[in-house]
């Protein structure tokens, strides 16, 4: 399975594949402060290529491979309007920045939607220069 869909975002906190204990309770804390704002939700999306895999290797060493080496979205959201491309960071940053609009590149490649793609940073805390760049390269910040 490439990704986790969900029809609603609200989930025990530890249902949040792959996210790690800060960034699961960042999600959570939204989440719950905006219980109905998304139509469905989808974790652990995975976008890209996956890294090139000997031929030689077992179909199960194959799929385990592909399923590593793909880059992973933390959310990809829906509302009526747009897809949001979440990655949730604690006291985001640059690199933040990279993962949200690299994966929403890759989702508008991969997945070709309909809606308007949005990449997003959902964070704790945010330093006024990550917030400049965020601005200058479209990428919405979302504190909680």
């Amino acid at each position: 399975m490439s990704h986790v869909e969900i029809a609603s975002p609200y989930q025990p906190f530890e249902f949040y594949p792959h996210m790690g204990a800060a960034d699961a309770a960042i999600w959570d804390r939204f989440v719950h402060a905006n219980p109905k704002r998304f139509l469905r939700v989808w974790y652990d999306f995975r976008v890209g290529d996956n890294d090139p895999v000997d031929p030689e290797c077992s179909a199960i060493a194959r799929d385990c491979w592909w399923d590593l080496t793909h880059w992973r979205i933390d959310v990809v959201a829906e509302d009526l309007s747009k897809i949001y491309v979440i990655e949730v960071k604690p006291n985001a940053n640059a690199k933040a920045l990279g993962q949200a609009g690299s994966y929403a590149m890759l989702y508008e490649e991969d997945e070709k939607p309909k809606k308007p793609v949005v990449a997003v940073v959902l964070t704790d805390t945010i330093i006024p220069t990550t917030k400049r760049i965020a601005d200058k390269s479209g990428i919405e910040i979302w504190v909680v």
